[in-house]
């Protein structure tokens, strides 16, 4: 494993590039794809409900039709892979239950232990999805 310093880390962090023409004969390699998914997975958000899906999308034709709804940009057509995010808006408690649920087995922890955590989230995420 690569270990960089703080100021490499912000010099990467600052250095921004939004591609505008991509090769698409030319692929990111399966290992780091690999990679890249597991950061996309272990993407973290307050409390752990990680409102949100990371859709990969392959097939050509699907990738075609989404470029009207991309501006006509053909990044999405000719990049390597797309990976659309699609942010969960209408977040409720039933998602929350599910997540105390799947808390409370991964865990091995009684459910009637975490509703005291995340009950609060719930009420602080409704509010900002709200406004």
């Amino acid at each position: 494993m690569n270990i960089i310093n703080s100021k490499q880390l912000l010099g990467q962090l600052n250095w921004r590039y939004a591609t505008k023409q991509f090769d698409p004969n030319r692929k990111i390699s399966d290992q780091d794809w690999a990679t890249i998914e597991q950061a996309l997975l272990l993407t973290p958000s307050s409390g752990g409900l990680q409102p949100w899906k990371f859709i990969v999308v392959t097939d050509p034709a699907v990738r075609a039709k989404l470029l009207p709804a991309s501006y006509g940009q053909f990044q999405i057509t000719d990049a390597s892979h797309l990976v659309v995010f699609a942010a969960k808006k209408n977040f409720s408690e039933a998602d929350v239950d599910a997540f105390i649920n799947h808390t409370a087995v991964t865990r091995g922890v009684s459910v009637e232990l975490l509703p005291l955590i995340a009950r609060p989230q719930l009420s602080r995420l409704q509010e900002v999805l709200v406004n």
